[in-house]
């Protein structure tokens, strides 16, 4: 008798970003590979739920046809407002939602529950599912909170910051495993545990299908940027780039999506940095191709500690695609892309060392095919999710 599995997370399939692509890969394989899972989510809308009405962002017909198996929750207020209270109540809704969704299927005889953080609402509503469920609970963790919170600068209540440490703490102790998508995060969990418990590092990566094994030839060369144009990506250091490219007259393509997007498109207008393109948000396949056609790929994160940590899915991308990466990261990011040669770190603050380097391999095709080449290396050895999914299939078997 297969194991039963219920994913609890606010974004899947065809919510755009690293975190919805990720948790539709964990399902297909769980199913493709004889445990049974279901899906418990919100009804797509990050970072526009408008968007969700165009036919081209339901692109996988097979997923389409699982609405059995794919349970998605109406939530009522869907803006994605930086305002602190805007989103408290936003969570709350999700987490009341999904407890009425987890009493409904408590006959269903789950194995695991399986669920994403952040938001950690999400997580509390799990737990209370754990006993109803009789199930047991794997808390997958996408980002440190609340030291991202503290991170991006939108909270700064100290006795709140103080609940929210203990509430974490909680969190961790009460899993029965811990699956983590940066190593960076392996010791700040560790520390936090009363016991030894197994923690599982299973990084974000491609599906075998979606590598580029031959780049296409470009006439034009180009720059690319993709995902989140938010409060942890450090945009006033991207327009600086976008500036220098500019008078480089080098091609920068950028795919934003986020709080900080229409600032960012209005600095270029301003500007009349008219070699800077602005896509809309689109799907990953579209995304990947745009980064396969491009010569560099740029990443930024902010400054702050707590980022350190993180390994963004972005990156990863650029190896898949075969892409040479120039970041102003620090960190894990940074010790990866140094260590497997697929591009170059920079301080944040360096964007004429940056944009320099950029400009040295717009001159040596060598050097950028070589580490387009290190970057096809390091994701087929470390980041393929058809090897890293048995890893959870461990956990769950």
């Amino acid at each position: 008798m297969s194991k039963k599995v219920l994913l609890m997370t606010q974004n899947f399939y065809p919510v755009i970003g690293s975190s919805g692509n990720r948790m539709k890969n964990i399902y297909q394989l769980l199913n493709e590979n004889g445990i049974d899972a279901d899906v418990l989510t919100t009804e797509p809308a990050y970072p526009n739920k408008n968007m969700y009405k165009d036919s081209e962002f339901w692109d996988e017909e097979s997923l389409n046809e699982e609405k059995h198996k794919i349970i998605r929750v109406p939530i009522k207020n869907n803006r994605f407002q930086n305002h602190i209270l805007s989103r408290l109540f936003f969570y709350l809704e999700i987490m009341y939602r999904f407890l009425l969704e987890l009493w409904k299927l408590r006959k269903n005889g789950y194995d695991y529950i399986l669920v994403s953080t952040p938001p950690i609402f999400i997580v509390f509503s799990a737990f209370i599912g754990k006993y109803v469920l009789k199930s047991k609970l794997i808390l997958e963790v996408r980002d440190l909170w609340p030291d991202s919170l503290i991170g991006v600068k939108t909270f700064h209540n100290k006795p709140i910051i103080k609940i929210f440490r203990y509430l974490e703490k909680k969190m961790y102790r009460k899993a029965d495993s811990i699956v983590i998508n940066s190593i960076g995060f392996y010791d700040h969990i560790k520390v936090k545990l009363k016991e030894d418990k197994p923690i599982t590092y299973m990084p974000n990566g491609p599906r075998q299908y979606e590598i580029t094994e031959e780049k296409p030839g470009t006439k034009e060369f180009r720059v690319v940027y993709t995902g989140n144009l938010g409060l942890a990506q450090d945009i006033d250091h991207l327009k600086q780039v976008a500036n220098l490219l500019h008078a480089e007259g080098i091609r920068f393509d950028v795919i934003g999506y986020g709080v900080r997007t229409e600032e960012f498109v209005n600095y270029l207008a301003e500007n009349n940095l008219n070699t800077v393109h602005v896509h809309k948000p689109t799907t990953r396949k579209k995304s990947l191709e745009l980064i396969k056609n491009s010569n560099v790929a740029v990443a930024f994160l902010n400054d702050e500690e707590v980022f350190s940590t993180v390994l963004p899915g972005k990156i990863i991308d650029y190896m898949t695609c075969k892409t040479p990466i120039i970041a102003g990261v620090k960190g894990t990011a940074a010790d990866m892309i140094t260590e497997n040669e697929t591009g170059f770190t920079f301080d944040q603050a360096d964007v004429e060392g940056i944009v320099a380097k950029i400009v040295d391999l717009k001159n040596d095709k060598v050097t950028e095919q070589q580490l387009g080449e290190n970057g096809i290396r390091t994701v087929k050895e470390y980041f393929l999710w058809e090897n890293n999914i048995k890893k959870l299939i461990d956990i769950i078997k």
